[in-house]
């Protein structure tokens, strides 16, 4: 797996990937994370701000989208929308707060974390939930580009024809790399290239540790985890859910179900025949652990006779996501499956050191929901 920041200490790596982002000075970064793809056609002016970013940059930005389109912008994008959660909180995550958005998809979807961080969502305009989209709002609120998965990826040409620039910055192909190239990608777009730098290094340094934690794990446990909409739902292997567990040692039952972009719908027989030994339901699930486990269609199954379902934190905001924060969700899922290995108060401490880095506050752990 190439690790474009292992191993490189964060500012001298701050300094070199921003160079080969923004300039002609080295190789560029894809969308996949294999080198060709971010670029600028002349550097931004530095000058930091509280979260980290830059401010009065004036210089055109070039980038080669996940679908190979090139967008290009007369200036640094500094007011964005878009349909699509963990699209948008690449923009959250790299303006510590709401600093870059004007227009959001579903804010009933946007999590606890939000109103710590991003207290001012209440006001801002919801321009509609995945593909239902009032353009009409996204032109009133100024936007200058709309950032959007691979999933919406025809919406591109429907911003661009009202004239908002869209970039399609989220693969449905789920990996870290495209936790990192997406995070460069939104930099890149909105002049925070350094800051996202220190934000993958700390990433990479977690996701390192817990490779390194669970190297040793010889009896592997089947894992299972289900989509929030319906529990005969499955995350295969190329959804986030399905690297993280295989990171830690465990072995996802679903990753050979065919499918892309989306939980995948099963029966309940394959479940059974899979017979996990841990299940995981997301924290937006319909659904309850409790209605798993009263279910008598799911009684003969082993994570069902040993109560061990759980629900994937944060309470705060979804550590499955293809977000840095999924640092989180790996050091959790070692605690959870092998808690001899990694205590809770080191999943709170890790948390604590990223959302105080990104955000500049920390929390509980019953704030975070894993008490």
């Amino acid at each position: 797996m190439k690790r474009i920041t292992k191993k490189i200490p964060a500012l001298l790596l701050s300094g070199v990937l921003a160079c080969g982002l923004l300039t002609s000075c080295g190789g560029n970064e894809t969308p996949d994370g294999s080198g060709e793809g971010t670029q600028s056609q002349s550097s931004s002016s530095s000058g930091s701000s509280a979260a980290g970013g830059t401010s009065g940059a004036s210089t055109e930005v070039s980038i080669v989208d996940v679908m190979g389109r090139t967008v290009t912008l007369p200036q640094p994008a500094s007011k964005l929308v878009g349909t699509h959660n963990p699209t948008l909180n690449q923009a959250v995550i790299l303006g510590g707060g709401g600093k870059y958005l004007v227009g959001f998809g579903n804010k009933n979807m946007a999590g606890g974390l939000y109103s710590y961080v991003y207290p001012e969502l209440d006001d801002v305009v919801q321009i509609g939930k995945g593909q239902d989209i009032n353009f009409e709002s996204c032109l009133a609120v100024g936007a200058d580009l709309a950032i959007l998965p691979e999933r919406f990826a025809h919406l591109a040409e429907e911003f661009e024809a009202i004239g908002i620039p869209a970039a399609v910055v989220l693969p449905n192909v789920e990996s870290y790399d495209t936790i990192r190239s997406s995070l460069r990608l939104v930099a890149a777009l909105i002049g925070e290239e350094e800051r996202a730098e220190d934000i993958i290094a700390f990433f990479d340094a977690k996701m390192d540790a817990a490779e390194e934690i669970t190297a040793t794990i010889t009896e592997k446990p089947d894992v299972l985890y289900l989509g929030g909409n319906s529990p005969l739902s499955v995350a295969n292997g190329i959804m986030l859910q399905s690297v993280m567990i295989e990171t830690v040692g465990a072995n996802n039952v679903a990753k050979d179900v065919e499918g892309q972009g989306d939980f995948v719908e099963v029966s309940i027989e394959e479940i059974i025949g899979w017979n996990p030994d841990v299940i995981y339901i997301p924290t937006f699930a319909s659904y309850t652990v409790e209605d798993i486990l009263n279910d008598p269609a799911w009684s003969s199954i082993q994570a069902v006779k040993d109560e061990k379902v759980y629900v994937f934190p944060s309470t705060l905001e979804p550590w499955d996501y293809p977000t840095p924060s999924a640092s989180m969700g790996l050091t959790w899922l070692i605690h959870n499956l092998y808690p001899e290995k990694y205590s809770l108060d080191q999943v709170l401490e890790d948390a604590n050191t990223y959302y105080d880095m990104v955000y500049g506050q920390t929390f509980t752990a019953e704030q975070l929901g894993i008490e």
